[in-house]
């Protein structure tokens, strides 16, 4: 079974930055100034191994979710 890793991209109201942070972790992996990069960079670590993407709102909701898979 191939190792899973999860992440999610949200607003850090305090930086006004779009963060990723992998499930589990206290540590923010990277922090933009769009969404649409924070979405890209979260698909790409997700997509090392077999993960999702929990995209998140302005507001803390869950807007969409992407399934990233290493296979070709």
């Amino acid at each position: 079974m191939a190792l899973m890793s999860n992440y999610t991209v949200f607003l850090d109201e305090t930086t006004n930055k779009w963060v990723v942070r992998r499930h589990g972790s206290v540590k923010q992996s990277d922090a933009f100034d769009t969404q649409a990069e924070a979405v890209e960079r979260a698909k790409f670590l997700a997509g090392k191994t077999v993960g999702k993407v929990n995209i998140m709102n302005k507001e803390g909701k869950v807007r969409a979710q992407a399934l990233k898979s290493n296979k070709k």
